[in-house]
């Protein structure tokens, strides 16, 4: 598609430049700070092949730390009880 073209084409040019301009600006305009996490159901076992998809808020802090934890947990594994003690869900 375009937009892949156009993102693919500007993360060439210079490093990581497209996401921290996006970080960046997430820092200074957002109020409210969201990620959206998925599971991984190969690890599960039953039956299913499509993966749950949860947005989950984040609170406590200011916006730029709040960016900065959820940048920091990009592309890693975040087990449940980490995030959700028992019986608040």
């Amino acid at each position: 598609t375009k937009y892949q073209k156009r993102w693919s084409d500007a993360s060439k040019a210079s490093e990581g430049a497209p996401m921290a301009a996006e970080i960046d600006r997430a820092k200074k305009y957002c109020q409210v700070i969201r990620a959206i996490c998925h599971t991984q159901v190969s690890k599960v076992k039953i039956g299913q092949k499509k993966a749950h998809i949860k947005e989950i808020q984040v609170n406590g802090g200011n916006t730029a730390a709040k960016v900065d934890f959820i940048t920091g947990l990009f592309e890693q594994e975040v087990k449940v009880a980490d995030v959700f003690s028992q019986d608040e869900m």
